[in-house]
């Protein structure tokens, strides 16, 4: 049997990468392994190593048997809040300023996705005294075109977080916790509607174990989304989509009434 491989990569010039990454070889007992002119950390399946230009444009890893992928990343926002944060990559709309190609997406990866937030909202809790946003986002960005489901973790929302050494270990806890440990792939969900950050979603997880991939903002519908990338992003995730929670008031008319004519999947309005 091929062994799947659990790739954990980040960019050199990520401080939050870099961060996380410094973490993460003190977490798990890595073996350090020089290919070619640079080192890779491999530790059974999952191997941990650095690229040179952005992660946003990263549309092809040159590895065989990739299972998933997760990238370790900043989080920037002109609020510069501090948080903790997960998402698909992908572009809902035409516009692709940051990586990937129109009217794509990545591959979802929910359970993966939905367990790390789930850790990073229990280990935040035990090892900060303060409280600190841990939140899902919605689909946003790239890279879109790589074989294989990509999920996004993130320090936010400035320098001075992205090298914070007390998130960059929470965060390194958070992926050694759950990627130790092979992952139950069943169907998952998306989500429809409301802001980019998702109160709504992020409860749905926390609180009832939901497994949420792709989510779709008001603000993409409401800047033209095509109606097919619903259909898209169900079809790219991870195990498949069953369900589609819909955050009934923060989603525009017309997309309801699309939601409504989806065929064989389970509706849930919150």
């Amino acid at each position: 049997m091929v062994k799947l491989l659990k790739l954990l990569v980040y960019s050199k010039k990520d401080l939050a990468g870099i961060n996380i990454a410094s973490h993460l070889i003190n977490e798990i007992n890595f073996e350090k392994i020089k290919i070619k002119n640079f080192y890779i950390y491999s530790y059974k399946e999952i191997l941990l190593f650095p690229v040179e230009g952005s992660l946003l444009d990263l549309d092809n890893i040159d590895i065989n048997n990739v299972e998933w992928a997760l990238f370790l990343s900043k989080h920037k926002s002109e609020s510069k809040r501090v948080c903790l944060t997960v998402h698909t990559p992908g572009n809902l709309c035409e516009k692709n300023t940051m990586g990937g190609r129109p009217n794509e997406v990545a591959i979802s990866n929910p359970p993966l996705q939905c367990n790390l937030l789930k850790a990073l909202n229990t280990i935040s809790n035990e090892k900060l005294n303060m409280n600190i946003e841990v939140t899902i986002e919605a689909t946003h960005h790239g890279p879109t075109d790589l074989n294989f489901p990509v999920t996004f973790i993130e320090i936010g929302s400035d320098e001075n977080a992205w090298k914070n050494e007390l998130l960059g270990s929470i965060v390194a806890k958070a992926i050694s916790n759950i990627i130790k440990f092979p992952l139950e792939i069943t169907p998952g969900a998306m989500g429809i509607g409301g802001g980019h950050y998702s109160d709504k979603f992020t409860k749905k997880i926390l609180e009832e174990g939901a497994l949420i991939g792709h989510i779709i903002p008001k603000y993409a519908m409401i800047e033209g989304m095509h109606p097919s990338m619903i259909t898209k992003c169900m079809n790219k995730t991870f195990g498949g989509c069953s369900k589609i929670y819909v955050d009934w008031k923060g989603t525009p008319s017309y997309f309801k009434n699309i939601i409504r004519s989806i065929e064989n999947i389970e509706i849930i309005k919150i």
